[in-house]
C-alpha cells in the first residue's frame, strides 16, 4: 500500500474563482468550483512532487467565509440543544402516561383522554418507556 502525504490546502474565492495554496510546498492554482478544488489541488501537488495524484491526500481549509460559517456552526449547535430538548420533552411525556396508568391505574382509554392522546398513542409511549428500561 502506497504511503499517502497529507497536506494542508488554503482556499478562497477571488471573483468567480476557488483559489488554493499549498504552503507546505510554496505551490498552487485555482478551480472553478469547491466540488473541483481538491482534485485541482491533489493534481497541483502531485505534479510539483513529481508523484501520481493518488499518494496526494488534501485538506482543504475555506478562508474568508468566517461570518457565514460561524453563522452555520451556531445552526448546528442550536439544533443539537433542540434535539436534546424535544427528547427531553417525549420522555417526560412518556414519564407521565406511566405514571397514569401504573400509579394511579387509569385505563389507556382514560389516560390518553385525560392528557388528550389517544389510547393508541398511550400504548406505544407505554411500550417505548418499557423497551428503554429492557436496554
Amino acid at each position: 500500500m502506497i504511503a499517502k502525504r497529507t497536506l494542508r490546502v488554503d482556499a478562497h474565492r477571488e471573483g468567480r474563482w476557488w483559489v488554493f495554496e499549498m504552503p507546505e510546498i510554496e505551490a498552487g492554482g485555482q478551480a472553478a468550483s469547491f466540488a473541483e478544488l481538491a482534485r485541482e489541488a491533489q493534481g497541483a501537488a502531485a505534479a510539483y512532487l513529481d508523484v501520481t495524484p493518488d499518494s496526494i491526500d488534501v485538506d482543504v481549509h475555506v478562508q474568508g467565509l468566517d461570518d457565514a460559517l460561524r453563522t452555520w456552526a451556531d445552526g448546528e449547535a442550536a439544533e443539537a440543544r433542540a434535539r436534546a430538548a424535544q427528547a427531553a420533552a417525549a420522555a417526560q411525556k412518556r414519564d407521565a402516561i406511566v405514571t397514569l396508568t401504573q400509579r394511579y391505574g387509569l385505563s389507556a382509554i382514560d389516560a390518553g383522554r385525560v392528557v388528550g392522546i389517544s389510547k393508541q398513542r398511550v400504548y406505544q409511549l407505554i411500550g417505548a418507556k418499557g423497551n428503554r428500561e429492557r436496554r
